[in-house]
């Protein structure tokens, strides 16, 4: 299913920073979401960074798919999880003589896992690029806009305010418009 990455993780592993950014913009969205299952937005995005950074710095050593080298989305998407435990374990250092705590805590971010959970491995194995970019493409200019700069380029709410001129709650109100269409959009797939 990712094969369409193939040549861009084989550009990667030659150093080509064009191609690294495209994965980057391609999947970023998609991992920044992901990790803010479990950790907060700016946490999410922190680690997201750390994980794209490592996987430049292991460049050299990417297969694409069809050499046996795996799935690139698989890939991230472990290393995000892997990444945001890492987080919480090290938050809950100061709570590591209650056992107890550590295990449900655990145990909860647990069903986070694409690898144990159905529903999400099927929701992010999924190719919806396309339906994503359907609807995003019918927002409304502004909509459009609002949720480009929050979801692509990772801006804050209070960023993108200062950017577009616009009142905070107004930012809000787009990006809100926008998930409620862009929910509906893949709404079918659960058909």
């Amino acid at each position: 299913m990712d094969r369409e990455f193939d040549d861009i993780v084989m550009r990667i592993s030659r150093s080509d920073r064009e191609a690294f950014d495209e994965l980057y913009r391609r999947l970023c969205p998609l991992l920044v979401n992901y990790a803010g299952l479990m950790v907060s937005r700016e946490v999410a995005r922190d680690i997201v960074q750390d994980v794209f950074f490592k996987l430049w710095l292991g460049r050299k050593g990417l297969l694409p798919e069809s050499s046996g080298g795996g799935n690139i989305r698989s890939f991230l998407l472990r290393s995000t999880y892997n990444a945001a435990i890492s987080t919480i374990r090290h938050n809950l250092s100061a709570l590591s003589h209650n056992d107890s705590i550590v295990r449900e805590v655990k145990e909860y971010y647990a069903r986070y896992d694409v690898d144990r959970s159905e529903i999400l491995r099927t929701l992010y194995s999924r190719d919806i690029r396309s339906i994503l970019d359907n609807a995003i493409s019918k927002l409304p200019p502004r909509c459009r806009e609002v949720f480009l700069l929050s979801y692509v380029e990772n801006l804050s709410d209070k960023e993108i305010s200062v950017r577009l001129g616009l009142s905070v709650s107004t930012v809000e109100n787009h990006i809100h418009s926008a998930l409620v269409r862009l929910r509906s959009a893949l709404s079918s797939l659960h058909d």
